[in-house]
């Protein structure tokens, strides 16, 4: 039971003891200030939550000095004069009230108390001189008596010894700004000579002097500190000549809108900047909507009946106010302009209850009504787009509604053509909403659809026939007799139901492949289809037929014929010569084409030698299936030269396949991949024509060089005056490397002494002595083989043919109307040195350097011999073989010489 009971108490004492304290803060209240308490000085702030009552309020002090303000959730105490703690502490009381009883609460001031030094430390101390210094002195900012006004009084306790003489320096004596204060320089009295703005001037450090007549100084310069005491002479303005604030429609009641602030230029933390803000005006008045926090400025809504339909604009006008919003407070305005803002809160509501319209039958793509509808939040927002569907009745898919951008209206087509025969009305069920979520007034979001019936009568039109299906597919095979019945294609009225009195015509048919019988619609063909026709490429073929009934009303019918292959045609190799070499690529690729069917009729094929004919081409050849479209056939052994003929025989995949004879030509092969010799049988002999025009070309050569040596040798003996013999074949020899203006190229020009002493030398003559009037002489060293003629135009070694080899071991043959390269770059050399020397040479006998340019020969010619003559062949049927074989660089010259 002791137990039990010490228990209990434990915890009623536990309980009790925060009644006792909050008891005792309740009833006293002690605050430290310093000894000068300046006007306006904020004394401190007090929480009187636990001591007062839901009822109670605030009834001020019983002391004119103090004022007490509720700043946040505390109290803040503030002075209404200047104060001196002459005594280190004063009292007064707070009072709260209700309608029952009273209470006090005491306030407590006490000064900062010094530390009590104890004995022994009193014993330590020495007596030292006292610095003269007077009490903390301030000015009051704005003073309205007489000037100049005292303000204090310094005095040193050397005077009593000597005369003093009192001054001072500093701001506002000999600095800006200057003469605000003098002193009594007899009795240390310091006047101010003008007000003072705090704002612009808080505080002056002076700096005094006490001196002696002589400019003794018994004491030190003193710090004087002057503080400007606050006045309220600044109203509080707002930061903003106006503010701008949204809020949204139906916005609950203490949403924030906004704040405002204001600024002071008094003396923060005084009630002279106690700001307190107010709602002076609502525009328009009523109802009233909106409060502002009067300690922060925040405005918030004071209900939630914002109705942007309604009123969807407000203008506040504000108040501040300083010292609390107390007396001799000083205040301003600003405004506010708060925009309510839209939400979905209006659905979209039809005009009408329901509709009804009329559509012709077979028509489309218009629209047969339009539906308005009324929404009243913000214009061209989303709130206010409507979005419209159709709920019911369009299974079919004929009709489609959407909205007008501009009206918001709904607009309802026809998509597709209806058909009065199946369906003569249609009742549809039209829907409407936005494209946001409706809100209502308690917050909550719905759908905020509305529908209503549509009635869609359709209307009879007299109609052509019509086919059904519209688009017939048919398959036809190909090779086909003519006549043969492709389909049955009539046409129906479908008023009567009935193919009674309907002709048929073709309308198009662009290979005319197929009839109609005008009486039935019967389709046959009219000529024999073939798969690989190139005029139908897909393989389908579309005719159109037009149908007309006795009323002269007509409709059309679509076939679309697709032809089907049959196997009527076998793999074949396009090209029928190939080549392999005698080093490098031994075999050759064969590709084969089918122009059936690729999927049933074509690859992969199955290649094969046939050896019906000739036995010996299983021993002298072998093929090898690739990837079913191709096959290799290489040789066996090591065959000579020359051309074979090897049968192959080719199947597709059915298995149908013919014999085909390929020539397989073996050479020799500069790049070891492929002949170089373009002619495709070389032991063909040479026809009737091409003969002549070999013998015609040969004479001709032969006679256009004995012109030229003629030409040479008699300019030499029958002119009196040394000239340069006569350029033959100068439409052969251009010069074309002139690059400055030189003498106009005449006969007389050319004519200077030339002696050749070396023939295969380019434009090395030696200099001869040349002297005015004498008469020149020129020799010209001119030899010519006798050109080589041969029939033989067939050998065991090369097959009548011109190779490399032969060339470069000086014995191949050539026909007549052509030399060996040696004949030529004799006679060439020889008459190119003439020709560049007597170029190199101006009338003075000076080499022209400025425009010539020597081409010399660069190294040993090419054992293929000359091309130049091949630019007089001109017969169809020129032998120009001999070109194939000539070195690489050559062969692009070769095939510009020939005539294609």
């Amino acid at each position: 039971m002791g137990c039990r009971r010490l228990c209990l108490l434990g915890c009623f004492l536990a309980l009790l003891l925060p009644w006792i304290v909050s008891g005792k803060s309740c009833h006293k209240v002690k605050l430290t200030v310093p000894s000068v308490i300046y006007s306006g000085y904020l004394v401190g702030k007090v929480n009187l939550k636990s001591c007062m009552h839901p009822n109670d309020v605030m009834d001020g002090t019983d002391d004119p000095d103090f004022v007490v303000e509720h700043v946040d959730s505390d109290y803040a105490i503030y002075a209404l004069n200047r104060i001196t703690m002459s005594n280190r502490s004063r009292s007064f009381e707070i009072s709260l009230k209700n309608d029952v009883s009273s209470k006090k609460i005491t306030i407590k001031l006490v000064t900062e108390s010094k530390v009590e030094k104890t004995r022994h430390a009193r014993e330590l101390l020495k007596r030292t001189k006292r610095r003269w210094r007077p009490m903390p002195f301030s000015v009051h900012e704005n003073y309205r008596g007489k000037y100049p006004a005292r303000v204090e009084q310094i005095q040193s306790d050397t005077q009593l010894d000597y005369v003093i003489f009192y001054s001072i320096t500093g701001q506002g004596v000999d600095q800006h700004p200057v003469g605000l204060f003098q002193i009594n320089p007899t009795t240390g009295e310091i006047y101010i000579t003008g007000p003072v703005d705090r704002e612009e001037f808080p505080f002056f450090q002076l700096m005094a002097y006490a001196k002696t007549i002589d400019g003794y100084a018994p004491e030190s310069p003193l710090d004087l500190p002057i503080i400007v005491e606050d006045d309220n002479d600044n109203a509080p303005i707002f930061t903003e000549e106006l503010f701008c604030a949204e809020i949204l429609e139906h916005s609950k009641a203490g949403s924030v809108v906004g704040r405002v602030n204001a600024t002071d230029k008094d003396l923060q933390g005084t009630r002279h900047t106690l700001l307190r803000y107010v709602i002076i005006q609502q525009i328009p008045p009523s109802p009233i909507m909106f409060n502002i926090h009067p300690e922060y400025g925040i405005i918030t809504t004071a209900s939630n009946r914002l109705d942007r339909e309604t009123q969807d604009h407000y203008t506040l006008i504000l108040e501040v106010r300083d010292m609390g919003g107390g007396i001799g407070c000083l205040s301003s305005t600003g405004t506010m302009s708060i925009t309510v803002l839209d939400i979905n809160d209006s659905p979209p509501t039809f005009v009408k209850q329901s509709y009804q319209v009329e559509v012709n039958e077979n028509e489309s793509g218009m629209v047969i009504l339009r539906i308005p509808v009324v929404d009243n939040d913000l214009v061209n927002t989303s709130n206010w787009r409507a979005v419209y569907s159709i709920t019911q009745g369009n299974g079919l898919g004929h009709f489609n509604i959407s909205t007008d951008p501009k009206t918001n209206d709904g607009l309802l087509s026809v998509m597709k053509a209806i058909n009065y025969e199946e369906t003569t009305q249609f009742v549809l069920q039209v829907a409407v909403a936005n494209e946001l979520s409706l809100v209502t007034q308690s917050g909550t979001k719905t759908s905020g659809v509305n529908t209503i019936p549509v009635t869609v009568i359709v209307k009879d039109v007299d109609e052509g026939p019509e086919c059904t299906p519209t688009i017939k597919d048919v398959r036809v095979k190909e090779n086909q007799t003519a006549g043969i019945v492709v389909t049955d294609f009539p046409a129906v009225d479908p008023e009567t139901k009935s193919s009674s009195g309907i002709r048929y015509k073709i309308l198009t048919d662009r290979l005319s492949l197929v009839n109609v019988d005008a009486n039935t619609g019967q389709i046959t063909t009219a000529k024999v289809l073939d798969y690989e026709s190139k005029d139908i490429p897909t393989h389908q073929y579309n005719v159109t037929i037009l149908a007309t009934d006795q009323s002269g009303k007509s409709g059309t019918c679509t076939l679309v014929m697709t032809i089907e292959d049959v196997n009527d045609n076998f793999p074949v190799v396009p090209r029928s010569e190939y080549t392999i070499c005698q080093l490098g690529r031994t075999y050759t690729i064969v590709e084969a084409t089918d122009d059936d069917d690729s999927v049933h009729h074509s690859s992969p094929y199955i290649f094969a030698l046939d050896t019906s004919k000739d036995a010996s081409i299983a021993n002298n050849w072998q093929i090898t299936n690739l990837d079913g479209n191709s096959a290799r056939i290489e040789e066996k052994g090591n065959l000579p030269l020359g051309s074979y003929l090897v049968s192959v025989i080719i199947y597709d995949k059915q298995g149908y396949g013919v014999t085909q004879d390929i020539i397989i030509r073996k050479c020799d092969c500069f790049n070891s991949l492929a002949c170089t010799d373009r002619a495709t049988d070389k032991n063909a002999s040479l026809g009737g024509l091409a003969i002549l025009i070999m013998v015609l070309s040969a004479l001709l050569f032969a006679l256009l060089l004995c012109l030229l040596t003629a030409c040479l040798c008699g300019s030499g003996a029958g002119i009196s005056k040394a000239g340069f013999p006569d350029d033959g074949p100068q439409q052969n020899l251009l010069i074309n490397n002139t690059e400055a203006p030189g003498a106009d190229v005449m006969e007389s020009n050319f004519k200077v002494p030339v002696i050749m002493s070396n023939p295969d030398t380019v434009g090395n003559a030696p200099p001869s002595s040349y002297e005015g009037g004498q008469n020149m002489t020129q020799t010209v060293h001119h030899s010519m083989q006798n050109i080589k003629h041969t029939t033989n135009l067939h050998s065991d070694s090369t097959g009548g043919r011109l190779t490399y080899q032969s060339l470069r071991d000086g014995h191949g043959m050539m026909d007549g109307s052509r030399h060996n390269y040696g004949e030529w770059h004799s006679f060439v050399n020889t008459h190119l040195g003439d020709k560049l020397y007597m170029c190199g040479q101006d009338e003075e006998h000076q080499r022209g350097e400025d425009y010539v340019v020597p081409y010399t020969y660069e190294g040993k010619g090419s054992v293929a011999g000359s091309v130049g003559c091949c630019s007089e062949l001109r017969g169809e049927d020129d032998k120009l073989d001999f070109l194939n074989q000539l070195e690489p660089k050559f062969r692009t010259l070769a095939e510009v010489c020939a005539k294609k």
